[in-house]
């Protein structure tokens, strides 16, 4: 832990927007991490009346931001060479999906689910452009529990959790199938979510440790395919920017419903989490409310 000035960070800001929020007259969050320069510098909950008084022993359901840590552990399957090639037609992982096997959904690869490209359910031509997809990201799971013989909790707990110390966690199981989804419903305290965001800003390393290939961060949080928003889409994975003034400064998120975000800013070595517990229309984009106006300011203050 360390103060935010002692880091870079103008603290009028941060005690700004710490005082809008708590007055409800920015987003209403429950909680912001951030980490900067490898160390926790700022740290706030929020209580409103009537709902979960959320703190840092809190879980919260990161809903989408789920994606982002089965992609991680698609770059581990990778390096195993239990995953060899990107292209290869699903049907050659899941030879079993019969629906893989019509005309129109056998050129059907991974890195169009990588990328929601596969147009799954819809008109789309396959690979021409972006369309967000639960099931295609309940495929990539799929692909891992056959080559793996593990489904993504046990892979995520065995290889990533476990190396960086996150002991508190549930992820949400179909109750038809027993199997964790890949979509949606992995919860962790916020500060987790942060390590997670560290592990990507470290490009997959902890503590002297390689944990994901620096290649597969490379390649994951690239941009891929145009998205929405002025936004676009690595692998499981969401490329932004946030603008100051003159100052354009490029960021990658992992985001989930009730616009729960985990946001790495490469060039401010610097990890931000929103996460949220109610919808509103200033939680449609919190970045902008306040990584925009308020984070990214503060650490560009020189």
């Amino acid at each position: 832990m360390s103060s935010p000035d002692k880091q870079g960070l103008n603290e009028a800001l941060l005690c700004a927007m710490d005082e809008g929020i708590s007055g409800g007259k920015l987003a209403n969050v429950d909680d912001i991490v951030v980490i900067r320069h490898g160390v926790l510098v700022y740290e706030r909950y929020y209580d409103y009346p009537h709902q979960m008084n959320y703190d840092a022993t809190t879980r919260h359901n990161g809903y989408s931001m789920t994606k982002s840590v089965v992609s991680l552990l698609v770059g581990i399957a990778m390096e195993r060479g239990l995953i060899r090639d990107l292209d290869a037609p699903l049907v050659s992982y899941l030879p079993d999906y019969a629906g893989l096997r019509e005309a129109d959904k056998d050129r059907i690869t991974l890195r169009h689910l990588l990328t929601m490209s596969a147009g799954l359910g819809s008109e789309r031509a396959l690979g021409a452009s972006f369309q967000y997809n639960n099931a295609e990201t309940e495929l990539i799971g799929a692909i891992l529990k056959k080559v793996t013989g593990k489904g993504v909790d046990v892979l995520a707990q065995e290889n990533i959790f476990a190396p960086l110390g996150i002991e508190d966690v549930a992820w949400y199981k179909n109750p038809v199938s027993g199997l964790p989804t890949s979509a949606s419903g992995l919860s962790l305290r916020p500060r987790d979510w942060a390590k997670i965001g560290q592990l990507v800003l470290n490009r997959g390393a902890w503590n002297g440790k390689q944990i994901v290939p620096a290649s597969w961060v490379d390649q994951s949080t690239a941009e891929h395919i145009k998205a929405e928003e002025a936004q676009s889409y690595g692998y499981q994975w969401w490329v932004g920017r946030s603008q100051d003034g003159d100052r354009t400064v490029e960021w990658v998120a992992a985001k989930g419903f009730n616009s729960q975000k985990t946001i790495i800013i490469p060039s401010l070595d610097m990890v931000v989490v929103f996460n949220a517990g109610r919808e509103s229309k200033n939680m449609v984009a919190p970045e902008l409310d306040l990584l925009d106006r308020y984070i990214v300011p503060a650490a560009l203050k020189d």
